[in-house]
Order: structure tokens, then C-alpha cells, then sequence
């Protein structure tokens, strides 16, 4: 009976590996066009025509290249500009092989090199490390590698366009020489407290990598004495980090403790009228770095300066 019992035991695993593989095999047999790319991870084939894609971090370049996503692992939130082409049908649970195998797909995107070996019997695995190239950059390699270059390009040409108009308007005499802060309320006590200031999240990568902006003096040399792009400021010195002119970002449903205090109004931007109250219900249109959302940012952003007083 034990033998019997491993006979069957053996065929079960036997049969279960077989499907395994021709799930995988039809998958791979989609796409059988494919081209060579150069990425981080080396050279890699990938399709030309992607039919069946799998992304995390990047999937506003995904989706605004209309690629068909058959599997995300990303937060969505109403206000991001590609909101309505999300699907809850092709969200993933978690960023694990067995969820992504169950989706079938002819390409993975990613930002993390560990999924290069992780995924890599999966599908194809295309690794960009975030801090390797700009948004621009990231959206034409993209576009290039799955067919939509056309559409990347048509997309770039547009922010581009508005930030030039952006940052001609930046050049008036009212903007030069002032400095430009992200900051936002934590509150006073819990893991993260006091005043949070924003280098790269909260529309920092557009305000300060594209739009060319600076930072305070003191806020730049802290930067660069810590090497962290953003952190948090007590109640008592944060005052002393803002810019001419501050972007504030509220916590949704949340009111501001700092907004409170006698220190918040002795503030020269907050007592001069130099700021915009960004609602926290905005936090998803400024959460991605991608090219869409830069663009919807630099929107709101360049309104927002403009109604800032003089």
C-alpha cells in the first residue's frame, strides 16, 4: 500500500509540475516576436508587442502607454490621473511568484534588481532602478522596449511643453531668487512626528528636479549632511527650514497641530499669504513619479504658486 501510495504521490506532482510548465510554455508561445534590450540586468529578450504585462512601482507608465496589465501590485487612489484604468480584477495580493505566475504574463516590470532571478522563469523580467534614470528617461525606455514608442514620445512632447511654459512663468521677477518648500504635518507624537519636508515625494521629484526650484539653504545643507531625502522636523526648529514660498500638504481627515501654534503664524510665508494648502484627498495625484502624474502635478502645482500672494 505504501508503494502504491507513492506511485500516486508521484504522478499528482508529476501532473501538477506539467501544468505548471504549459501554463508557462503558452504564455511564452504569445509572444514568440521579440527584440533584445539592454538593461541593468544585462541584455534580455523581451516581445516586441507585449501582450500581457505585470508591473508594480511603475504602473502609470504602464497604463498610460496603454499596455494591457493583466497584473498590478501598486496603491490607486481617485485622484491619480490614470485612476479609471485600474482594475480590481487584476490587482495582485502580493508581489510574490505564485501571484504572478497566475496571471500569465509575457513581461514583467519592475524597479527591484532582486526580481530579476526571483520572476525570471516566470516571464521575461525588465528591471529599472528608480534612481537610475529620470521619469522622462524611464517612459521612453518603456515605450521603446514594448512597441509604444510613438506614444511615449506624444507624451513626453506634452510636459515638456507645459514645463517649458512652467518654468518661463517661474523666471518673472515675483520668483527669482525665492525658495520653494514640501512640507507637511505629522502631528506631535507617534513612530513619525513633527513637520515632514519632501525632496522627492509630495511633487518634489517635478518641483525640484524639473521645474529647478530650490530648497532654503538650511533645508539643502541638512539634506546633504544626512543623505535622506526627507525627514521630519520637532515642532520647535521646523519654522526655521521653510522656504518663501511653501507647498502644504494636509493629512485627510486629519487637522494640523502645527497650523495651531503661535510658531506657525509668526512664519513669513504663512503670515504674507506665500502658501498653498494642498487637501489631502490630492495625496494619490502627487504619490507616482511618473510621466502622466507629473503632468497632472505641474497643473495643479504652477495654479497653486500662481495664487499664492505676491
Amino acid at each position: 500500500m505504501k508503494k502504491i501510495g507513492s506511485i500516486f504521490c508521484f504522478m499528482f506532482a508529476f501532473l501538477f509540475a506539467l501544468t505548471g510548465c504549459s501554463r508557462v510554455s503558452r504564455v511564452n508561445s504569445e509572444a514568440l516576436d521579440t527584440h533584445t534590450i539592454n538593461t541593468v540586468m544585462g541584455d534580455i529578450e523581451v516581445p516586441k508587442e507585449p501582450q500581457r504585462v505585470v508591473v508594480n512601482w511603475y504602473i502609470g507608465d504602464v497604463l498610460s502607454l496603454d499596455l494591457n496589465v493583466v497584473g498590478y501590485y501598486a496603491w490607486e487612489q481617485e485622484t491619480m490621473p490614470f485612476y479609471d484604468k485600474f482594475s480590481s480584477d487584476t490587482k495582485l495580493e502580493s508581489w510574490a511568484a505564485e501571484d504572478i505566475m497566475a496571471a500569465e504574463p509575457d513581461l514583467i516590470i519592475t524597479y527591484q534588481t532582486e526580481d530579476f532571478e526571483k520572476f525570471g522563469k516566470i516571464a521575461p523580467v525588465m528591471v529599472i532602478p528608480e534612481e537610475s534614470v529620470s521619469s522622462v528617461e524611464r517612459l521612453r525606455i518603456i515605450g521603446e522596449a514594448t512597441g509604444k514608442a510613438k506614444e511615449a514620445e506624444a507624451l513626453i512632447a506634452v510636459f515638456e511643453e507645459k514645463l517649458a511654459a512652467a518654468k518661463e512663468e517661474l523666471q518673472s521677477k515675483k520668483y527669482q531668487g525665492k525658495t520653494f518648500s514640501i512640507m507637511e504635518d505629522w502631528g506631535p507624537s507617534g513612530d513619525w512626528n513633527g513637520v515632514a519636508y519632501e525632496t522627492g515625494s509630495r511633487g518634489g521629484t517635478l518641483v525640484y528636479n524639473y521645474l529647478d526650484l530650490k530648497k532654503p539653504e538650511k533645508l539643502e545643507k541638512l539634506i546633504e549632511e544626512s543623505s535622506n531625502n526627507r525627514g521630519t522636523l520637532s515642532y520647535e526648529v521646523a519654522h526655521e527650514y521653510f522656504g518663501d514660498y511653501i507647498l502644504w500638504f494636509q493629512q485627510e481627515g486629519k487637522e494640523s497641530e502645527y497650523a495651531k501654534t503661535d510658531i506657525w503664524k509668526s512664519i513669513p510665508a504663512v503670515a504674507e499669504g506665500r502658501i498653498a494648502e494642498i487637501p489631502g484627498k490630492y495625496q494619490g495625484l502627487f504619490y507616482y513619479s511618473d510621466l502622466a502624474s507629473l503632468t497632472a502635478q505641474l497643473d495643479y502645482t504652477i495654479s497653486a504658486i500662481q495664487g499664492m500672494s505676491e
